[in-house]
């Protein structure tokens, strides 16, 4: 809640509303405070049994609503009238631990009716804490005479208001102006009488001496004189009540200092558990999600993610995906390396000899040497070649089986056209075959024609007639057709291998699985960093509560304590000074004691004008010893 009104009226309705409202407690620090009806509604809350406590300042405007509130028993705080210790400007009330009003209205009349107002309700711990601490702090300084602008840490200024020394003096020095006044004994008078003997006998030791003598013989006398009975039973029953009454302020005293004490530490204590379980709804959002707003949390996360997986695993089921490394294909590989390099090594050969060979016949005829009929097929071509022709056409017969090769499977080149795939296998296959067959067979029959010394005459269509064109064409062709089957082969067992070949559109929907389960966990590594984060955090707001719980603990001993042993030394204090009564030696110690000191004190007093200090200070030692001793 936080709600702010600007209105004068409203203002004031809302003010009474909270008032009329609380069934704790209200704290009141008002600057100027005429408005009698918001005091009536305060004084009917403290007849409700509400506490109630106000501060105002020290201003004559507020001197009728304070009698009001005080004829009413309310603790009113504030500097007389025109007092100079500083103005208490504060506009404030808070309501049952709770609620703060705070703004610039003033609890008057004209502030309700003609002045242009605000006051802002809120429930939130903080602000009330903090005003709450000022409030005390305003109350200690008033209370306690101090500028209202001093700042006191206000815990110690409470819990250590009082030292005990200062009330066990206070309640023996109050039992002893109980014994005086009810023996009828005045000490002045005996400080007069001592002065008169001091005066009369010139400071005379002897007079002095005489004279406590009587002194201590008529108290002597007073103490044993049965006519005192009646005196003594007064005696104790005038101690008896001031000790019940001591003890009953004792006892409030105590009382308000643990409400204090427990008043701040619950405030606190009530803030962190609002931060707990603020840091635990969190907590719960993170691990279950928030449903008012929708935003998901860890288990719609894990939800999704095992969705995913579920989607994934039926895909894979479906998309049926073969693996490229097996036997078949490693031994298809290996007859392909084997049928690369025999292609290689063949068609290098046919090249060597339609280019090269014919020449080389006839360098060596023309040198007188007869090399002989070669070879059909010439395994060393290529090593010829790099030899006596360099090494870019060696390069070109190692390669030049790629020709046929590259045309009978084109599909390895990226073309997807069916038909001309199929035209350009059967020009690889057969034509490219045929080209090379004929060339093969017209060289050959030229080499014969040239070692026999005949001119070749054969023509182009006879060369099916010879054994080497049918030698070069089927030798050349089965490598070629079993080059294509390998080749098909192995590029079938690869597409087979790859999911987006096998089945694209299954194969994108698991890649965009894939993704949102990438997705999915880093979202679930966040969830769950924030939960531990968000645990550690409820941890350490438990240890706090703990911490507190046991800081008030000890604090509400060391209050007990304190307040134990005041109320046994005052205990001590009234038991001694009622045994005396009883006894009698009230009169022969206490006020025998008190009437002495008070005669010497008289006595003495005199002897300066008589004396100088050297002898007044003899005079009073010999006084002194002479008291000891008796």
């Amino acid at each position: 809640m936080n709600d702010i009104i600007t209105n004068g009226t409203e203002i004031k309705q809302r003010v009474t509303s909270e008032i009329i409202g609380a069934r704790q407690c209200i704290y009141l620090a008002m600057a100027w405070f005429t408005d009698r009806d918001i005091a009536n509604a305060i004084i009917d809350a403290k007849n409700r049994n509400v506490t109630v406590d106000v501060i105002l300042s020290s201003n004559a405007s507020n001197e009728t609503v304070i009698q009001m509130l005080r004829d009413a028993s309310i603790s009113v705080h504030a500097f007389d009238t025109g007092d100079e210790r500083g103005m208490m400007h504060h506009k404030f009330c808070l309501v049952d631990d709770k609620i703060s009003i705070n703004g610039s209205y003033n609890y008057s009349y004209n502030a309700s009716n003609n002045n242009v107002e605000n006051i802002q309700i809120s429930d939130d711990l903080g602000i009330y804490k903090q005003l709450f601490t000022e409030f005390e702090r305003l109350k200690y300084n008033i209370d306690h005479n101090i500028n209202v602008n001093k700042i006191i840490e206000i815990k110690e200024s409470i819990y250590q208001s009082a030292t005990p020394v200062n009330i066990i003096y206070a309640f023996a020095q109050q039992l002893h102006n109980l014994i005086y006044s009810t023996v009828q004994v005045d000490t002045e008078e005996y400080k007069k009488h001592g002065r008169e003997k001091s005066k009369e006998s010139e400071g005379n030791i002897e007079i002095f001496k005489a004279e406590y003598k009587n002194i201590e013989e008529k108290i002597r006398v007073y103490a044993t004189d049965d006519s005192l009975s009646n005196k003594k039973d007064i005696l104790s029953a005038n101690i008896a009540g001031a000790f019940a009454s001591k003890k009953a302020e004792l006892e409030d005293k105590h009382q308000k200092e643990l409400t204090v004490l427990k008043k701040d530490y619950e405030l606190e204590k009530r803030q962190i558990a609002e931060k707990g379980k603020a840091l635990k709804e969190e907590k719960t959002n993170l691990e279950c999600g928030n449903q008012t707003t929708g935003e998901k949390g860890l288990l719609q996360t894990n939800k999704e993610i095992e969705k995913s997986k579920l989607e994934r695993k039926s895909l894979e089921q479906t998309l049926v995906i073969k693996e490229f490394w097996s036997i078949g294909t490693i031994f298809q590989l290996l007859g392909l390396c084997i049928f690369v390099y025999y292609l290689s090594i063949f068609f290098a050969s046919a090249m060597y000899k339609v280019f090269f060979e014919g020449n080389f016949i006839r360098n060596s005829l023309e040198i007188g040497i007869n090399p002989g009929l070669p070879q059909i097929v010439d395994a060393n071509a290529i090593v010829k070649i790099f030899k006596q022709e360099g090494g870019l056409f060696g390069i070109m017969a190692a390669l030049f089986f790629l020709i046929p090769v590259l045309l009978s499977n084109l599909k390895l080149l990226g073309s997807e056209k069916s038909l001309i795939n199929n035209l350009c296998f059967w020009v690889g296959i057969l034509i490219f075959d045929v080209l090379v067959s004929t060339m093969v067979a017209i060289t050959t029959d030229e080499i014969k024609s040239l070692l026999i010394g005949k001119e070749s005459k054969m023509p182009i269509w006879e060369v099916i007639k010879h054994g080497e064109f049918w030698l070069i064409f089927v030798f050349g062709m089965l490598p070629l057709i079993i080059t294509h089957f390998l080749i098909n082969q192995l590029r079938n067992a690869f597409r087979m291998s790859q999911r987006e070949i096998v089945d694209a559109e299954k194969n994108k929907r698991i890649q965009i699985l894939d993704q949102e389960m990438l997705d999915f966990n880093t979202d679930k590594g966040i969830f769950e960093s924030q939960i531990k984060e968000k645990d550690n955090l409820i941890k350490e707001n438990t240890d706090m509560i703990l911490g507190l719980e046991k800081s008030i603990n000890v604090l509400e001993k060391q209050v007990e304590s304190k307040y134990s042993e005041l109320l046994n030394q005052l205990k001590a204090i009234f038991d001694d000074i009622n045994t005396k009564i009883i006894s009698g030696k009230i009169f022969t110690e206490v006020i025998l004691s008190s009437v002495i000191t008070a005669y010497k004190t008289g006595f003495i007093d005199y002897l300066p004008s008589f004396y100088a200090d050297v002898e007044v200070s003899n005079r009073v030692r010999e006084i002194d010893q002479f008291i000891i001793h008796k």
